[in-house]
């Protein structure tokens, strides 16, 4: 995308509709695409409020699949956060509706309602990240006053009154650090395809974690880098400690087996005493930023191993096959100085 975006010669095509009205934004915000929707917004320059044919804005799929990075983006680049859709919706309608509707589904029996109307439901985390995403709008200008087609305002259609509460203190305010908090944790940790439990099996040989145990058999590429999956591993806690879930993954013998803490200890891996050449944080194994931890001064094989990671400045390392090169390299073999950040 950022290829493209730099070579195209007619700037308007990154606005150009499909038959249904979706431009890549809206795809983007849908599909939960950070980057891309980043390059879009901000270097492609796309129009953040084009809408479908029902009127929806990349804000409304992105609050309605309660992609929270996606949102703060949109938001923060300046979108207009109190477009209608054909139903007279805006997403902060969207975002209260999403979190009565989970509510409900959690509720056990009749007896339950009372709890509900009185805003103790469960905290489940689905319900969580819609409260989140409400206040974040709430804090940012959205309305609460404004009307759909049906005459409901937003907070017509939140029963919770702590939350209705809250997203008053919210827009009166002009404070809401709550997605701030979550954001990052929460998506690097949800399952990419259900998006409900967390991820927690490691795909081999490319050693990503994009999914849970149960969508994790219906997943033949990864999601991550589109390599065949071999074999999937579930991640267990740590063999040293036995205290925290492991979150270390060994080039080049691919296992995860122990937790931060402990792999800092080791030279080699205490599941098949291979020696250890880098170290791999969950993290980068999730898709996310981290620092990769090299052992010793070459890269080991693997897909993830061709990648290294800086907290303030990620680039690819390619690999090589030399032992001291510390170059970073594009396909072509000259230098890559634009700091491009690549899928491992």
């Amino acid at each position: 995308m950022r290829i493209l975006l730099s070579k195209l010669p007619r700037p308007w095509i990154v606005d150009e509709k499909k038959d249904d009205g979706y431009t890549a934004l809206h795809l983007a915000a849908l599909n939960n695409h950070v980057e891309v929707a980043e390059l879009l917004a901000r270097v492609g320059k796309a129009d953040l409020d084009l809408q479908n044919v029902n009127l929806q804005t990349a804000l409304h799929l992105a609050v309605e699949r309660q992609h929270t990075q996606i949102v703060r983006l949109l938001v923060r680049e300046g979108a207009n956060v109190n477009v209608a859709d054909k139903d007279g919706d805006t997403p902060l309608h969207e975002a209260l509706r999403h979190h009565t509707l989970s509510q409900l589904r959690q509720l056990q029996d009749v007896k339950d309602v009372g709890r509900l109307l009185m805003g103790l439901g469960s905290q489940g985390q689905d319900k969580k990240s819609s409260s989140f995403i409400a206040c974040f709008l709430a804090a940012h200008g959205a309305d609460l006053e404004l009307k759909n087609k049906k005459g409901q305002t937003p907070l017509d259609l939140c029963p919770d009154p702590n939350l209705c509460k809250t997203l008053t203190n919210c827009h009166k305010n002009k404070e809401s650090h709550d997605i701030e908090t979550m954001t990052h944790a929460q998506t690097i940790d949800e399952c990419l395809v259900c998006s409900d439990a967390k991820r927690e099996m490691l795909f081999n040989p490319c050693g990503h974690v994009v999914c849970c145990n149960a969508c994790a058999p219906r997943v033949k590429k990864c999601l991550i880098c589109r390599e065949n999956v071999v074999s999937r591993v579930k991640i267990e806690e740590c063999v040293v400690c036995s205290d925290r879930k492991a979150g270390i993954l060994f080039r080049p013998c691919g296992h995860m087996c122990a937790c931060e803490s402990c792999a800092t200890l080791m030279k080699k891996c205490v599941q098949c005493r291979a020696q250890i050449q880098h170290m791999v944080p969950l993290s980068i194994c999730c898709g996310g930023g981290g620092d990769i931890s090299y052992i010793k001064g070459q890269n080991a094989s693997g897909t993830i191993s061709e990648v290294k990671s800086d907290v303030e400045d990620e680039s690819v390392l390619l690999n090589t096959n030399n032992t001291n090169t510390e170059a970073v390299l594009m396909n072509n073999g000259s230098r890559d100085t634009s700091h491009i950040v690549t899928d491992c």
